[in-house]
């Protein structure tokens, strides 16, 4: 299995990243300075995703990208609107440097959904399949804002409305090193709206029994898939494994790659 799943790539990872550059959606005159955040902020109360288009000039490559863009979303009115940022603009100068755009290869378009997740990121070049992948399920949406947060993010699948929560996730949220730097969501199998994030969990639906927890770590690592059996210790060596557990050398997690004893005679305190 790959170690990261296929929306990683949306995640902008550690910087944040490059709004995709393009033309306007209804014509090919630059918005007006300030009208992009005014756009993004309405959608996001409409429960809309935006596309912002970051540009440095209406270039024939800007122009390409708007024209894909004005097409695609003009088959999802409902769902999404299109705004355009002139890096260099001072009126623009708060979005650039949110999204960090200001080297970023231009034109360059960031899918913005309702919650402000970045659910895609597409360098001087947009395709209708990239315009349909932005668009990401419930659950999916919340799990990429908070990686993008830095939040390790636990996705309970319950094989049923009735499954149980783990007792792992318990002692995770208990456990003062992981509570504060953690969030867990919690989806049916069988719910269809979420069918494209079960697939990129690789996940069946036909097959989902009990509950089965999935660990990401920012930026979009799959760190792993584990039962309603395994134990915090289990599913903490896999994250110390992935390099995703903490900074501090002496975490037991860091010192031994296989789940800890159950037993032992050092006090707790001193093991992490």
């Amino acid at each position: 299995m790959s170690r990261h799943l296929v929306f990683a790539t949306c995640l902008l990872a550690t910087n944040a990243l490059n709004v995709v550059q393009a033309q306007q959606v209804t014509t090919v005159r630059p918005a007006s300075p300030s009208q992009a955040e005014a756009t993004l902020e309405k959608a996001a109360a409409d429960g809309k995703y935006t596309f912002l288009v970051f540009y440095k000039s209406n270039d024939a490559a800007t122009q390409a990208v708007g024209a894909t863009l004005k097409e695609g979303l003009a088959k999802r009115s409902d769902l999404a609107v299109g705004a355009y940022v002139q890096v260099g603009q001072p009126a623009d100068q708060a979005l650039v440097d949110k999204y960090d755009v200001s080297r970023a290869p231009m034109p360059m378009t960031i899918a913005v959904a309702p919650n402000g997740a970045m659910t895609g990121l597409f360098a001087q070049k947009l395709t209708p399949e990239l315009i349909e992948n932005a668009f990401v399920t419930p659950t999916m949406m919340r799990s990429m804002k908070s990686l993008q947060e830095g939040k390790l993010v636990f996705v309970c699948v319950q094989g049923s409305a009735k499954a149980a929560a783990p007792a792992s996730l318990k002692d995770f949220q208990a456990d003062p090193h992981f509570k504060d730097r953690l969030v867990a969501y919690s989806m049916v199998a069988a719910d269809t709206a979420e069918g494209k994030f079960l697939t990129q969990m690789q996940i069946d639906p036909t097959k989902a029994k009990g509950t089965t927890t999935v660990l990401l770590a920012p930026p979009g690592v799959l760190v792993g898939k584990f039962d309603e059996f395994a134990s915090k210790d289990d599913i903490a060596a896999a994250l110390a494994k992935a390099g995703k557990c903490c900074d501090d050398p002496n975490c037991k997690h860091h010192q031994h790659a296989q789940p800890a004893p159950r037993a032992t005679s050092a006090p707790r305190a001193a093991r992490r």
